[in-house]
């Protein structure tokens, strides 16, 4: 689910990039940025670790922060299996994150790397 508030005309951008972790691709969950000005959206990041984020962006500074996948629905009595989900938890907290990263007008590749 994509969500952006608060277009006025300002010069926006699109996001997309990839996503790594300790340099191995993440292939689940979403990247989400969040505006200062409360603009937000997030794109879900694939098996290859990549990820778009539909609708354009604002450009400005956004924090980035990354979720797990949704847990999936299983049958009854289905053992469930926890899938892995390797980003320390500060990176899944919009609170604590300490990524930032500027999206620009125009065409924005943005790559997400987790070193720790």
């Amino acid at each position: 689910m994509s969500v952006l508030v608060g277009c006025t005309g300002k010069p926006t951008g699109s996001v997309s990039g990839t996503v790594k972790v300790k340099g191995q691709p993440l292939t689940s969950g979403t990247v989400n940025f969040h505006g200062e000005k409360g603009i937000a959206a997030d794109g879900k990041i694939d098996s290859s670790g990549n990820y778009k984020i539909d609708a354009p962006l604002q450009a400005g500074s956004y924090k980035v922060y990354l979720l797990p996948p949704p847990p999936e629905q299983l049958p009854p009595g289905s053992k469930t299996v926890k899938a892995a989900f390797n980003v320390p938890p500060k990176y899944q907290d919009l609170n604590q994150t300490p990524i930032t990263r500027e999206v620009k007008a125009g065409k924005n590749d943005i790559p997400i790397d987790i070193t720790d």
